[in-house]
């Protein structure tokens, strides 16, 4: 009788630890995933802050190109306003 309980402990044990096991590998495969999505979403911001930072460029250069054409525009007019 005590060599069968004792069987029966081993065995509950080893089942424990078998799923205790199992537990930590899912938690362990879950960090891994979850750490995988964030480095894709980390690279999806940089490359869009790429993308913001060359369309802020375009814009302060379509900017100035703007003033220059409203500084002709502003001297034609005067010219033809003194005619």
């Amino acid at each position: 009788m005590t060599e069968s309980l004792s069987h029966f402990l081993d065995t509950a044990l080893a089942v424990v630890i078998g799923v205790i096991g199992w537990a930590i590998k899912k938690f362990s495969d879950r960090l891994d995933t979850d750490e995988k999505r964030l480095t894709k979403i980390e690279v999806e911001l940089a490359a869009q802050r790429e993308r913001d930072n060359a369309v802020e460029n375009r814009m302060s250069g379509l900017e100035s190109t703007i003033k220059e054409i409203n500084q002709k525009i502003d001297r034609m007019m005067e010219m033809l306003m003194k005619r």
